[in-house]
C-alpha cells in the first residue's frame, strides 16, 4: 500500500511490519507501565523498612546530635599510631516500652575504622539499654535500609535489562539463600558437611539451570556439564592435597571451630566454584543448542569447532573474574598485615595461599568445562543418531 505525503513523495507501507511496530510499541508500553509500578512499590516498601523500628524486639535508637572529642596523645604524633576519637551520641528511642524517650551514649573509633565505625546524625542504632534506661551500649548499626536499597536495584534492574529471565534470575538466587540458609541450620545440627555439601550442589545447579531455562535440552545438558566438570575439579584437588603439605588452615578467617577445617575448606572452594563453572556450562551448552536448532544436521566436528571458538572469547574473562572475586578479596588483611611489619612471605602463606587455591581450582573447573561440554554433546549425538536409526 502506498500513501502520498503531500510534499511531492510516495511513503509504501507493510501492513506486516506495521503490525510488527505496533505490537513493538505495546510491550515498550506495558514494559513502562510495568517499571512504574515496581518503582512505585519499591518506594512503598523503602518507606515501610525505613519505620520497622516496632518489629525489632532489641532497643533502636535514631541518633538526634553527636558531640566528638580528638584523644590524640603527642606518643601517637611520634610512634604513627592512629587517632582516637570519642563520640558523645544523643540519641531517641524508636520502639519498646520506652518510645520517645532520650538516651546517652558513647562511641570511641580510630581514623582507619577497621575493629570501629563512627556514627553521623540520622543513624539508627542497634543499643542495649542500661538499667536506668538513660544510657546504653550500642550492638551495631541498624543497616536494613541499605540492604532493601541495594536489593531494589539489583531486582528493578534486572526486569529492566532482562525482562522476564531478569525476574527468573532474582527467583533463582531467592531458592538459592533459602536453600543456603537450610543448610546452614542442617550443619548446625550436626549433619556430615560433606555429604551436605554434595547435596546442596545438586540442588544449586538443577534448581538454578531450571527455574533460569526451564525444562529442556539445553538445562539437562548444561547440569550433567556442571556436575561432571566440578567432580572432575573436586578429583584434581584431593589428589593434589594429598601429595603436598597441608595449608595452615588454623589461619582461615574466623576458624574457632574444632571441626575438620581441611574438609571446611574443600567444601569452601567447591561451592565458590559452582557459580563460574556453571555460567560456561551455560554458555557452551546454548551455543551449541542454538546451532542444533538451526541445524539438525550439524556435525560434531562443526559443533566441536563452535564451543571451542566460543570458550576462547569467555575464558580469559571468566579467569580474570575469579582472580579479582579471590585474590582482591584478602587485599584488606593484607594490607593490614603489611601495616603491622608482618612479611611479604608471611602475608602470602597465612593469608593469601587460601585465595590462591580458591581462584586455582575454579580456574581449573572453568578450563575442564570446555572438553566435558564436548564429551556430553558428543554422547548425546551419539545417542540420538541411535534413536532415530
Amino acid at each position: 500500500m502506498q500513501r502520498n505525503t503531500g510534499l511531492g513523495g510516495i511513503i509504501t507501507i507493510f501492513p506486516g511490519n506495521r503490525a510488527m511496530k505496533l505490537h513493538i510499541s505495546a510491550d515498550r508500553r506495558k514494559k513502562r507501565i510495568l517499571m512504574l509500578v515496581l518503582l512505585v512499590l519499591a518506594v512503598i516498601g523503602y518507606v515501610l523498612v525505613d519505620q520497622d523500628a516496632s518489629l525489632y524486639h532489641t532497643t533502636i535508637v535514631k541518633i538526634t546530635s553527636i558531640e566528638t572529642q580528638h584523644t590524640e596523645t603527642q606518643q601517637a604524633v611520634v610512634s604513627g599510631e592512629e587517632n582516637y576519637y570519642v563520640q558523645s551520641i544523643t540519641g531517641q528511642i524508636l520502639n519498646g516500652e520506652r518510645k520517645g524517650a532520650t538516651v546517652s551514649l558513647s562511641n570511641q573509633y580510630t581514623d582507619s575504622n577497621v575493629r570501629d565505625e563512627r556514627y553521623r546524625v540520622g543513624d539508627s542504632l542497634l543499643v542495649e539499654l542500661g538499667k536506668d534506661g538513660t544510657s546504653g551500649k550500642i550492638l551495631e548499626q541498624k543497616r536494613d535500609t541499605l540492604v532493601y536499597l541495594l536489593a531494589a536495584a539489583l531486582l528493578l534492574g534486572m526486569i529492566a535489562v532482562a525482562d522476564l529471565s531478569g525476574l527468573l534470575a532474582i527467583c533463582s538466587l531467592m531458592v538459592n539463600i533459602v536453600l543456603l540458609t537450610i543448610a546452614l541450620y542442617c550443619y548446625l545440627d550436626g549433619w556430615n558437611i560433606m555429604a551436605l555439601t554434595a547435596v546442596m550442589i545438586l540442588l544449586f545447579s538443577v534448581l538454578s539451570l531450571l527455574i533460569g531455562n526451564g525444562w529442556n535440552r539445553c538445562s539437562m545438558l548444561a547440569i550433567v556439564v556442571t556436575l561432571l566438570s566440578l567432580a572432575a575439579t573436586a578429583g584434581i584437588y584431593l589428589v593434589v592435597r594429598a601429595v603436598t603439605p597441608a595449608l595452615q588452615y588454623q589461619m582461615l578467617e574466623y576458624a574457632v571451630v574444632p571441626d575438620d577445617l581441611s574438609s571446611l575448606f574443600f567444601c569452601e572452594i567447591m561451592i565458590g566454584g559452582l557459580g563460574a563453572v556453571m555460567d560456561v556450562a551455560i554458555s557452551l551448552i546454548s551455543t551449541a543448542d542454538e546451532l542444533l536448532e538451526q541445524n539438525p544436521h550439524i556435525s560434531y566436528a562443526e559443533l566441536k569447532q563452535s564451543i571451542h571458538a566460543v570458550s576462547d572469547d569467555i575464558m580469559g574473562t571468566m579467569v580474570n573474574v575469579l582472580f579479582f572475586t579471590y585474590i582482591c578479596g584478602g587485599l584488606p588483611e593484607m594490607l593490614l598485615m603489611l601495616r603491622n611489619n608482618l612479611t611479604i612471605s608471611f602475608v602470602w602463606e597465612y593469608v593469601l595461599s587460601f585465595e590462591l587455591v580458591r581462584f586455582l581450582v575454579g580456574s581449573i573447573g572453568l578450563v575442564l568445562a570446555v572438553p566435558v561440554s564436548q564429551l556430553v554433546l558428543r554422547v548425546w549425538m551419539k545417542r540420538q543418531e541411535a534413536a532415530n536409526g
